[in-house]
């Protein structure tokens, strides 16, 4: 698996570094070269998209033979890659950018911009494609622990892609790729305004949580199994430390770093939402594209730094009460 996700992360990195220097170079044909290269690129996903929603057991017995396979959730997965694949075509055109840019602060001529939105909607398709399969009820019936390995080597990746995205290596160096990306020396007034805000979405998650759980326990009670059996590995400080670091660095120097200055605020939250797949469509989710709203004020008022202290805070302080509460579990009984 590791290997997998290494070459799978060279040639994002590779595309992202392509892009990068069609900008520098500003050839107008390298560039519509390149936007016909991601429109091409989509139909293959359209096509297969289209196969499995209209596909029947008898055609795929008529095609492969016999198969020990699953097709309950074929045409839903097949409408998630339609899906997916029309908004990477979307995208791709001229007018739908221009659209896109009346909502959000991008431009339409960039081709990195356009790579951003293609993989903005990649990472969407993925997370609808896991839960497309069953929903909440399958995820809890194929769940195993996470690997913290695999978990912190997806939020490098993360990382790497925001660097890369903004022209690290080609467009930006040092303090300009510092500035791009909102990072600064944090100022001792800044922290004391994220551990207030630390404290504050503690707080409110907790008391959502409570109120999602008396709202409807059963659903809540799925979620919190589906959560505790991914994070059965993670069983104390120090490992609850590496992933909130991981998760905190990761994620807002992709999310509010690189892509919130591209997409707007609010089209990012809802993007970071959508991609924590664990939650799946519920209440929950709203209490996260809170969460990352709060995240992205906090990149526009003070500095994406201080976004990275909050979001790390936040997550460490949740797995120590998850600690706590398991602690007195056992104690208790």
């Amino acid at each position: 698996m590791i290997v997998e996700i290494l070459i799978f992360s060279l040639g994002i990195i590779g595309i992202i570094l392509l892009a990068n220097v069609l900008v520098v170079r500003g050839r107008r044909t390298e560039q519509l070269a390149f936007n016909w290269f991601l429109f091409l690129s989509n139909l293959p996903i359209f096509l297969i998209g289209l196969f499995f929603l209209v596909v029947t057991d008898g055609i795929l017995t008529q095609v492969f033979g016999e198969l020990d396979l699953d097709t309950t959730y074929l045409p839903s997965i097949g409408l998630t890659l339609i899906l997916t694949a029309a908004w990477g075509i979307l995208v791709t055109l001229p007018q739908g950018r221009y659209l896109l840019a009346r909502l959000m602060p991008l431009d339409p001529h960039s081709p990195v911009h356009t790579l951003a939105l293609v993989m903005a909607g990649y990472l969407v398709g993925q997370s609808a494609l896991t839960l497309s399969q069953g929903g909440l009820g399958s995820l809890a019936d194929s769940a195993v622990p996470a690997s913290i390995t695999l978990f912190v080597l997806s939020e490098i990746l993360f990382a790497i892609v925001g660097l890369f995205g903004v022209g690290f290596l080609v467009r930006r160096h040092g303090l300009q790729l510092a500035v791009r990306l909102g990072l600064e020396k944090p100022r001792p007034i800044h922290l004391l305004a994220g551990i207030g805000w630390i404290g504050l979405l503690v707080v409110l998650q907790t008391i959502a949580g409570a109120a999602w759980a008396f709202l409807n326990p059963e659903q809540a009670q799925l979620l919190e199994n589906i959560n505790r059996l991914l994070l059965a590995e993670v069983d104390n400080v120090w490992k609850w430390l590496i992933l909130a670091l991981a998760a905190g660095i990761g994620e807002e120097l992709l999310f509010r770093g690189a892509l919130q200055p591209v997409l707007g605020l609010g089209f990012t939250a809802v993007l970071f939402a959508l991609v924590h797949v664990q939650y799946g469509y519920t209440p929950i989710m709203l209490f996260i594209v809170f969460l990352a709203i709060v995240l992205g004020l906090v990149r526009r008022y003070y500095n994406t730094t201080i976004a990275i202290f909050v979001h790390v805070g936040y997550d460490f302080t949740l797995g120590l009460l998850a600690l706590m509460a398991t602690y007195l579990e056992q104690y208790i009984t």
